[in-house]
């Protein structure tokens, strides 16, 4: 079985399911387990993380890098996704923006701020998603939920007239929904037209591997592209364990962060979690204080040899 990260650089139109599915079968089919490190719209291109082995364990880890996406938007109407492939909710007639209006607005949109998804999203209402929900007929009422957009920038027009923007963001943000509410702030509404994600934290376009499912390459191909899950420590704050150390983490007992030595920086704060290595130890955790103090608290543990290159 394999072990590791794959990063794919997904076509526009190939679902991401059907990416790790074909990912999966390559690599073996049922013995291979296989899983995603969050989706990618249909209509989107770029970064699928894909997770292999042991690695699938650390999902929520993966999702937790900042990403960046080069987004198209068009002014003029509004549509049922909040992107084309959605139904318009008026006459769809493209409308000029103002750029000066349109850049002054940006920085509204940054930071921590209240954001309401798509009604066709992964996201649930009374336990079912959102998506299936509102393509059966319904109207599930969607929440607004807190979003972290940490910069936009304007790129430009493209030649068909759409804003280029440049976004970077953490997990949970639509750029759908982004999209949308620039145009109802500008008072001409607005939809996604093109979406590509460069990166997810360190994974980018630049070393992902091409991927149709359509034509899907072949195993020994896929295969040379497997990253060690050891390289997402370079993206966390990370720490090197004693023996004492690595002994009790491997049991699921806390540790003193001031027992370990720092091994470096990452992008991804340490409220979300810090990674611990040892001779045989590969560990996930949170940080907790505890009696001003502290401690390593174990959330997932791997035998190091399964993330090694």
């Amino acid at each position: 079985m394999y072990n590791g990260i794959i990063v794919l650089d997904k076509i526009y139109g190939a679902p991401s399911r059907a990416c790790v599915n074909g990912v999966g079968s390559a690599l073996g089919g049922r013995k291979q387990k296989t899983g995603h490190a969050g989706t990618l719209d249909t209509t989107a291109s770029g970064v699928l993380v894909v997770l292999a082995g042991y690695a699938t364990r650390l999902s929520e880890a993966v999702m937790n890098l900042p990403k960046s996406y080069e987004a198209l938007v068009t002014f003029g109407w509004e549509t049922s996704t909040d992107d084309a492939s959605g139904a318009p909710l008026s006459e769809p007639v493209q409308k000029d923006f103002d750029e000066k209006s349109l850049v002054s607005l940006l920085t509204a949109f940054c930071g921590v701020r209240m954001q309401t998804p798509p009604k066709v999203s992964a996201v649930k209402v009374d336990g079912a998603r959102a998506h299936k929900l509102t393509r059966a007929g319904g109207d599930p009422k969607i929440m607004p939920r807190p979003v972290n957009i940490t910069s936009i920038s304007y790129l430009g027009r493209s030649p068909k007239g759409e804003a280029r923007l440049l976004v970077r963001c953490h997990r949970g943000t639509y750029i759908r929904s982004l999209a949308r509410d620039l145009g109802r702030a500008l008072g001409i509404s607005a939809h996604l037209t093109g979406l590509r994600r460069l990166n997810v934290g360190g994974f980018t376009c630049e070393q992902g591997l091409p991927y149709n499912p359509q034509a899907r390459p072949a195993e020994d191909v896929i295969a040379a592209s497997i990253q060690p899950v050891e390289t997402l420590a370079s993206q966390y704050y990370s720490y090197d364990a004693n023996a004492f150390c690595e002994k009790r983490l491997s049991n699921g007992l806390n540790v003193y962060l001031s027992f370990m030595q720092r091994r470096g920086g990452g992008v991804v704060p340490v409220s979300d979690g810090v990674i611990v290595l040892g001779k045989e130890l590969f560990c996930l955790g949170a940080l907790r204080c505890e009696k001003s103090r502290w401690v390593v608290c174990p959330q997932v543990n791997l035998p190091r040899e399964a993330v090694l290159p």
